[in-house]
């Protein structure tokens, strides 16, 4: 059995997600308590938590009633209050572009659940949105961060940024009216990766307020704080991550995977068997526990999920899940508990009234 790291992300990201929802009468003080921690914690900004409660916060909204477009609405609600180390970093840059950067480098500090890719082409930047596990197929906390990432850069610069196109990976939860009026555009749906385009002179725009000083001290302590997180000193976490981002990309090789970290495939392999795990293992676990998500959601189709895992033909699909659980995906579909499911809800009228 391989050990099982459980991804972290700041108290911040917690508390701001709780007041949120608490803001909509979702949640209160016995969902901290079922989590084990108290307010007066949480407000220990840098202090560490599961990033699984998180999730189980929005499956106890979702259980309540929470409307389809909670997500949206949450992200929409970013408090300055509860800003953790990395956005206080990102807040003393000169630029969005500069800002942007920062949070690529260390959003695992903020959340060992999530990663940012930026590309640029033809004039535009696209930040792509990638997600490891316990968050990986989940489409609420997806629209959340894409949410949340657009109110943080416009709280930022003190602009109303209109992004170029917004994508997402699975279907719509909400109207296309809430889509539009949060982003300005109307998204696309069914896509490759979920991501948001901005204008590459959007990057340009100022961060009133920046601090040269203040931002080489917040960028000091941040370093600190990642070089201590598991994964920067455990080949086999990075490869876990790796692995579950390329669910989105297809490339689902080894050699992939080394070409990334920087290392030679025999360099890599070698590295893996330090930690008693190999890539074949690593590569069933990232495909067992992601077809367990996505089986729970109510879009889920079988065939299009046998091609996110990398499987060449569904039939294969479907004797390695009989393999690893003793009955078909459909049998498994069928029965599947109905948590993750809630989270698309139609919700209350009147909600809109909160943006």
């Amino acid at each position: 059995m391989l050990p099982v790291h459980t991804p972290s992300a700041t108290a911040s990201q917690l508390l701001d997600l709780y007041l949120s929802l608490q803001g909509f009468a979702l949640v209160g003080p016995d969902d901290l308590q079922a989590l084990g921690v108290e307010l007066e914690q949480l407000k220990n900004l840098e202090m560490r938590v599961p990033v699984r409660w998180a999730l189980q916060l929005w499956q106890r909204a979702a259980s309540r009633g929470a409307c389809a477009e909670i997500g949206l609405l949450v992200g929409q609600q970013r408090g300055l209050h509860t800003r953790g180390p990395v956005a206080h970093l990102a807040a003393q840059s000169a630029t969005l572009g500069e800002a942007i950067e920062l949070f690529r480098r260390y959003i695992p500090v903020m959340s060992e659940g999530e990663n940012l890719r930026v590309e640029s082409s033809g004039g535009r930047v696209r930040i792509h949105f990638l997600f490891n596990a316990p968050l990986l197929g989940h489409a609420v906390v997806c629209e959340h961060s894409i949410s949340s990432a657009l109110c943080w850069a416009r709280q930022l610069t003190g602009v109303r940024l209109m992004p170029q196109a917004v994508g997402f990976r699975h279907a719509p939860l909400a109207a296309p009216a809430i889509y539009r009026q949060v982003f300005g555009v109307p998204p696309r749906f069914a896509e490759g990766f979920d991501y948001l385009d901005l204008l590459e002179s959007d990057l340009l725009l100022p961060v009133p307020g920046a601090n040269a000083y203040l931002k080489g001290l917040m960028q000091q302590r941040v370093s600190a704080m990642q070089a201590q997180l598991p994964a920067q000193h455990s080949t086999r976490l990075q490869v876990l991550q790796l692995i579950e981002q390329s669910l989105l990309s297809g490339e689902l090789s080894a050699e992939g995977v080394a070409r990334h970290l920087g290392i030679s495939r025999q360099t890599l392999h070698r590295h893996l068997r330090e930690e008693d795990c190999c890539f074949s293992e690593l590569l069933t676990q990232v495909r067992r526990q992601h077809a367990l998500q996505r089986l729970q959601q109510p879009d889920c189709r079988i065939e299009a999920l046998s091609r996110e895992l990398g499987f060449s033909e569904p039939s294969a699909f479907y004797k390695a899940f009989k393999g690893w659980y003793g009955l078909s995906p459909k049998a498994y579909q069928q029965h599947a508990g109905s948590e993750p499911t809630d989270l698309t809800k139609p919700g209350r009228p009147g909600i809109l009234a909160h943006l």
